[in-house]
């Protein structure tokens, strides 16, 4: 495991499925042997890997232990908990859920939203002088900004230069009390874990709300059982409208509540493909000088918003907890932040560094070659069936140019080179073979077994190698044989005459009821005839050296027997001699 990734592997649980390849949206995934890794450069963390993983080989690290140690070390930690809470424990309002984290250990809870009111006014504040034509990407979701500066860096320089929630939050609880706090970030978000590892000087664990219930758990804690009490404490005051946060448009409801001029456009989206879209239309605006007034995007990389984050229950749905979010929003006002945007300035600043992810050089030639070693060697080979996780069998030769792929990933390419190896292994054997379906139509033969058929048989064969299609019914009068193995019968081995020949036939089942397979050797051919001689002397050896390895053990065994009598005898003449 990768102590600095968030998400890691476990490689003897990967089963060569490819399927986190095909869902990841940046391909963030090496194969190396048949096992899927995450590149820790290229991912974004949504997590989109581990929800999809059939075997459960994704991994999110737990930092669950690091937390446990530092409310043991006796610091002051505070808890910093993400307003998603009220869709993931549904019935536990605020108060019951601080008192729980204060059974914990916690010396303080604070609410993320609480960061996020700080942004949701810097945000309008800007917005409040923004000439025609800005365009302004929100910074709430880590792993928005990190697809952004890795894969669109042309939007860069358009995300607010502002921190995110959780960041403005962490930073102001310690100008408020002092820098030997520790704050602990709860919530659904795996690029949390990497926030909190790039700033652990703001905040020093990041766990999620899978980490927090086998908390609950193993402390015994029964969230409906917990009642709220005076010595749990909510710092420094509850949040406003930025409790909508975790709603995809609950960042621009709560900017709006900051007096935004009517002109600004805001527009929300969520999940990254659709994201995706959005930036190539915006792209397209911008070409063509579409866009005159301040526009405000809210992105978020799940789909739905944070109630839907990775490390969230149940990753489906939104009605119920949408309403959960509403309700914990409710009644909450904007002016509930008390500090000045001139107090706030330093904490709220961010500046994102762009670190664009771009493929390697590759050339034509390249491209063809790599094309080749999955056997396509035209444009007509090239099926783009996504089978290997790719959307082209062109993006999948990069992939393998990048050292991100394997030939072997590619389905069309293996069962191809299967179907050579068996065709070719066939066609080697100097008996007749040959495959049928249930229907007993011919799935494929080899010469001999056309030869065997006869001279109209093995005409058809070389028009046609393999006869695929022809009617066994029609060609071989013991067809019989196949369909009672094809009903369940034992594999059938016996002499058949056909043809003036003498058929030592083997009849197998290779799928009940679907396939069954023949082989048939002549053994009236020299070669088989001598083989079959040779074959039988064998057996009359083998048979012989038992009968006179056992002639020998016998006879072995009676002299034995033999030699003990006469010892006995000689033993008793000689005391009775010795009496007189």
């Amino acid at each position: 495991m990768d102590v600095l990734n968030p998400i890691y592997t476990e490689k003897a649980a990967c089963q060569d499925c490819y399927k986190c390849v095909r869902q990841c949206s940046v391909k963030a995934i090496r194969v190396e042997n048949g096992r899927a890794a995450v590149v820790k450069d290229l991912c974004v963390l949504c997590g989109h890997c581990v929800e999809v993983c059939p075997v459960g080989a994704k991994k999110v690290r737990s930092d669950l232990g690091r937390a446990r140690k530092l409310i043991a070390s006796g610091k002051r930690v505070i808890a910093s908990l993400a307003p998603s809470f009220a869709s993931e424990f549904p019935g536990i309002d605020l108060d019951r859920m601080t008192a729980a984290l204060t059974r914990l250990g916690f010396w303080a809870v604070s609410e993320t939203a609480w960061g996020a009111d700080l942004v949701a006014r810097a945000v309008a504040q800007q917005l409040q002088t923004a000439p025609q034509g800005t365009i302004l990407v929100s910074s709430a979701c880590p792993t928005v900004v990190d697809y952004i500066t890795k894969y669109r860096p042309a939007f860069a320089d358009r995300i607010t230069s502002l921190a995110s929630p959780l960041m403005a939050q962490a930073r102001e609880l310690h100008r408020l009390y002092g820098d030997d706090c520790a704050i602990v970030f709860i919530g659904p978000c795996i690029s949390k874990k990497q926030e909190a590892d790039e700033h652990s000087q703001d905040i020093a664990v990041a766990i999620d709300f899978e980490d927090l219930r086998t908390w609950f758990t193993e402390e015994k804690i029964m969230l409906p059982l917990i009642q709220p009490n005076s010595e749990a404490r909510l710092i420094p005051e509850r949040a406003g409208k930025g409790a909508l946060y975790p709603v995809d448009g609950g960042m621009i409801a709560a900017i709006k509540s900051w007096n935004v001029p009517a002109q600004v456009k805001f527009m929300s989206f969520s999940g990254i493909e659709e994201i995706e879209r959005a930036l190539d239309e915006l792209e397209e605006a911008l070409d063509q000088g579409e866009l005159q007034e301040p526009l405000f995007l809210e992105l978020l990389a799940c789909p739905g918003g944070c109630v839907n984050g990775p490390r969230t229950k149940k990753r489906t749905g939104t009605i119920r907890k949408r309403l959960s979010v509403l309700e914990y929003g409710q009644n909450r006002l904007a002016g509930a932040v008390a500090q000045s945007l001139t107090d706030t300035a330093t904490v709220l600043y961010q500046q994102w560094t762009t670190k664009p992810v771009t493929p390697g050089p590759c050339s034509e030639q390249e491209l063809a070659e790599a094309l080749r070693r999955t056997g396509k060697y035209s444009r007509e080979d090239e099926l783009n069936c996504g089978g290997c996780g790719y959307d082209t069998c062109r993006d999948f030769a990069r992939a393998m140019l990048a050292g991100k792929a394997e030939p072997d990933m590619c389905v069309s390419y293996m069962r191809k080179l299967a179907q050579k190896k068996a065709n070719g292994l066939i066609r080697a054997i100097p008996s007749g073979v040959v495959i049928v379906d249930a229907r007993l139509t011919i799935v494929e033969c080899n010469q001999n077994f056309a030869r065997i058929l006869g001279e109209e048989a093995l005409q058809l064969w070389e028009a046609k190698p393999g006869l695929e299609g022809a009617s066994l019914e029609k060609l071989f009068p013991f067809y019989r044989y196949f369909q009672d193995v094809l009903d369940g019968a034992e594999a059938i081995d016996r002499d058949i005459r056909f043809n003036n020949r003498i058929l030592h036939t083997t009849i197998f089942g290779i799928e009940r009821g679907a396939y069954a397979g023949g082989v048939f050797q002549d053994v009236t051919a020299p070669w088989v005839q001598k083989d079959r001689v040779v074959s039988q002397a064998r057996k009359v050896i083998t048979r012989n050296l038992a009968v006179v390895q056992k002639i020998a053990f016998l006879l072995g065994e009676n002299a034995a027997e033999t030699e003990a009598t006469l010892n006995s005898i000689i033993e008793s003449f000689e005391k009775s001699e010795g009496n007189s």
